[in-house]
């Protein structure tokens, strides 16, 4: 009777045990064209294209590959083992059998955190669901998001280093992988405060290791916090895991930063009309840059006619 009863659950678990090794050597016969480094890894910023090599008929879009990819237990930030990969496209062929027409949709989560409660407000955001605690979860902007990545696109275009991963598709979640390794969040520091960052202690190339990568991530950290950024509760390992809130921060205080180094009367002389009735200029350039740049839009509507401030 047992040798009847192991029978049957064999008869049950074989035809997926053939599909898995079936897969699995469709995976092994594709190595030599899925990019993988010399520890048969996968770039995250390579995983779209090697997802689409091995499933062609499908051609998945980039927020569908890194939304199963944070359901993977990855061992190495930034990288895909081959065992990983064998489950991220495991986890997609999943998802396509749920959306099918007879399944069962998963039961939609709560909204009602960080004071969002209407369907409304959640247009134009993006839910990431917490990777310590399960019943907690963040949200982005995603117009924040696009517009920081068009800024990064515009900013750093042509650069020697990374010119070749721009520019960054603002409408996925590219950003995030490609802020990982540090390299482009150090150029954006630079960019925002010139020579801030000595760019030789950087560390470059395609493929950097878990241990270069922690280093660039730590001249981050120490940069944006020497030119003014709040990195409280930031560390290297919330980089190099791409922590989309986090990172979202840290892009906007550092995009902001540079932005604001410009509202200064030495570079625009024009800004003199902003001054108000019997206001000595030593007053006026006392301001902080966002009183100033408040003062200038109150100015332009103003001249417009406009009663609103």
């Amino acid at each position: 009777m047992k040798g009847m009863v192991k029978s049957a659950k064999f008869e049950e678990y074989a035809p997926r045990l053939q599909c898995f090794l079936r897969f699995y050597r469709q995976i092994q016969a594709s190595t030599d064209t899925l990019g993988l480094d010399a520890n048969g890894g996968i770039l995250n910023r390579n995983l779209l294209a090697a997802v689409n090599e091995v499933e062609p008929e499908r051609q998945r879009q980039y927020d569908e590959v890194n939304g199963a990819l944070k359901e993977v237990d990855v061992s190495r930030p930034g990288m895909v083992e081959l065992d990983e990969f064998v489950e991220l496209i495991s986890r997609l062929r999943l998802a396509d059998k749920a959306q099918e027409p007879g399944s069962k949709a998963p039961v939609a989560a709560a909204k009602a955190f960080e004071g969002i409660t209407s369907d409304r407000a959640y247009s134009g955001r993006t839910v990431l669901g917490s990777r310590q605690n399960a019943s907690s979860a963040h949200t982005i902007n995603e117009d924040e998001r696009e517009e920081f990545a068009n800024h990064i696109n515009f900013a750093l275009s042509g650069d020697s280093d990374i010119g070749y991963r721009l520019p960054i598709d603002p409408h996925t979640m590219q950003l995030f992988d490609e802020a990982r390794d540090g390299l482009i969040l150090s150029k954006l520091i630079n960019y925002s405060a010139p020579e801030t960052i000595d760019e030789r202690v950087l560390n470059r190339g395609r493929k950097l290791s878990p241990f270069q990568v922690t280093e660039n991530n730590n001249v981050v950290i120490n940069s944006a916090k020497a030119i003014g950024c709040s990195v409280v509760n930031i560390g290297s390992q919330d980089l190099a895991e791409g922590r989309e809130h986090l990172l979202l921060g840290l892009i906007w205080q550092v995009i902001k930063i540079g932005l604001f180094a410009n509202i200064d009367i030495k570079l625009h002389p024009e800004l003199y009309r902003l001054l108000e009735k019997d206001e000595a200029l030593e007053d006026f350039l006392k301001l902080p840059a966002d009183a100033i740049l408040l003062r200038w839009f109150n100015y332009h509507l103003a001249a417009a006619g406009w009663s609103r401030r």
